[in-house]
């Protein structure tokens, strides 16, 4: 007997099926809700749904100059507060200052926000980022910590190589996704306002959703501290959520679960070390391998001619001087990934992992601008969603595999599936959480779930070791 699931007409069905009511208040680029984000439903008992960027490239695949764009639009609103200290003069001293913050710091939110405030740092002249990170390593404590009340992964803290960086008074730009309930914003300002006192605070987010007594919790906070706070956001809008929203999700889930795809989980393998073809970039011999990464299309494991100290991320803190060395830089790694392209004239995803995004997402910039071939730019994720295969709805299929910093626990990749890209450009650091026990990152499993959708790349950047002095915090 042949079922078949009932596929809603409405592009909007969710939203209405959910009973989410929107009310937008400001739109900075015009275009509507629904031109930056889509909705979903999480696996995650603390929160049912799930507002999906269409800008991030973290969930859903990207032109990678969109990503950087929104950052951008971000830090114009920053720079157009009142009385903000980005200007010409900071952008002037910013170009010989070997590294000296003369703007202000930025901190992005991990995972997900991790590019969008390198992006948004690279529109503050003279400003220092620093991301905050959920993988720790031995012999680098954290400066801060906090959590997430409503995350899958709530921990996060705050590892910054010069702790510095965290004691001055400059103002400090807080860069998220969206801000729904505002909890995790206020509390990180708490946190560092007690940690090293300063007088103003901005939160930039691409999408500005909370509730009225959410806002007025900011301005109470204000208040408290003697501070400013502000917001940001590219749009603002009131989303009222009804309180047996949990169980229109399960319900939905349950009508829906005959076009919800198979997941399954694929084992990490053993592969071999990279050899040296070519100045910028490794090609691996043949190797050993389990069936998982036998199976499927090819493969080919590379590894960037890389600048000595330069961090593939802001985890440990990034400024103007690395900004400038990774511009450098970038040309020649992007040309030896097109190089390992079986279709450069084809369709590619360059794919970053976790919290490794910005890297990823410059260097598919540098390809897309190159004009060969079309470039989506995404990232894996430890966000769990539930994937429904029906119109309308914005994940429509999701791979799991043991994470590659850390094989004990799973990740995802979203919306990547046969017959959509030519290549596949995986991008990994080779670190390791200090909990994991491999010694070094391991995609293999990664890399079996994908070389089943197209031939793969996979790109190895070297993880940063900070050499943090000993100095009081």
């Amino acid at each position: 007997m042949t079922t078949t699931t009932p596929v809603p007409a409405d592009p909007g069905w969710l939203w209405a099926e959910l009973g989410l009511a929107v009310e937008v208040s400001a739109d900075v680029r015009g275009g509507g809700l629904d031109a930056l984000v889509g909705l979903a439903l999480r696996r995650n008992p603390r929160r049912a749904h799930l507002l999906v960027s269409r800008v991030l490239g973290k969930h859903l695949p990207v032109a990678p100059g969109a990503g950087l764009a929104a950052g951008a639009d971000l830090a114009a609103l920053v720079r157009a507060l009142p009385d903000f200290p980005a200007d010409g003069a900071a952008a002037a001293a910013a170009r010989h200052d070997g590294g000296v913050r003369t703007g202000p710091l930025v901190i992005g939110y991990c995972e997900t926000a991790t590019a969008l405030g390198h992006a948004v740092a690279d529109g503050l002249a003279g400003s220092h980022y620093l991301h905050t990170t959920r993988r720790g390593l031995s012999g680098v404590p954290p400066v801060l910590e906090f959590t997430e009340s409503h995350s899958h992964a709530s921990h996060h803290w705050l590892v910054p190589e010069d702790p510095a960086i965290l004691r001055g008074g400059e103002p400090i730009v807080l860069v998220d996704d969206e801000l729904s309930t505002g909890r995790t914003a206020l509390g990180t300002i708490r946190i560092l306002h007690a940690h090293a006192p300063r007088g103003r605070y901005v939160v930039a987010t691409l999408v500005d959703a909370r509730p009225a007594a959410a806002r007025t919790a900011f301005a109470e906070l204000a208040t408290e501290l003697g501070v400013r706070i502000e917001v940001v956001a590219l749009i603002a809008a009131t989303v009222t959520v009804p309180p047996e929203i949990a169980d229109r999700a399960a319900s939905i889930r349950a009508r829906l679960a005959g076009a919800a795809p198979p997941t399954q989980v694929s084992p990490p393998a053993q592969v071999s070390p990279p050899v040296q073809v070519s100045p910028s970039v490794q090609v691996s011999a043949p190797a050993r391998v389990s069936a998982s990464v036998q199976a499927g299309h090819p493969v080919r494991w590379l590894a960037a001619d890389w600048p000595a100290d330069l961090p593939e991320g802001g985890r440990y803190g990034w400024s103007p001087a690395h900004r400038r060395r990774l511009d450098d830089a970038l040309a020649p790694v992007a040309a030896a990934v097109r190089a390992a392209l079986t279709r450069p004239d084809g369709r590619t995803l360059v794919l970053g992992t976790e919290e490794l995004m910005y890297t990823p997402m410059r260097i598919a910039d540098t390809l897309a601008a190159a004009g060969f071939g079309e470039v989506r730019y995404q990232s894996t994720t430890r966000s769990p969603v539930h994937p429904v295969d029906v119109e309308g709805y914005a994940i429509r299929a999701a791979l799991t595999f043991p994470a590659p910093d850390d094989p004990s626990r799973v990740s995802h990749v979203y919306n990547v599936r046969p017959g959509v890209y030519d290549d596949i450009v995986l991008i990994v650091d080779s670190g390791a959480d200090a909990a994991s026990p491999a010694p070094v990152a391991d995609p293999a499993g990664l890399v079996a779930e994908l070389r089943r959708c197209a031939p793969v790349a996979v790109l190895t950047l070297p993880a940063y070791r900070p050499a943090r002095p000993e100095q009081a915090r």
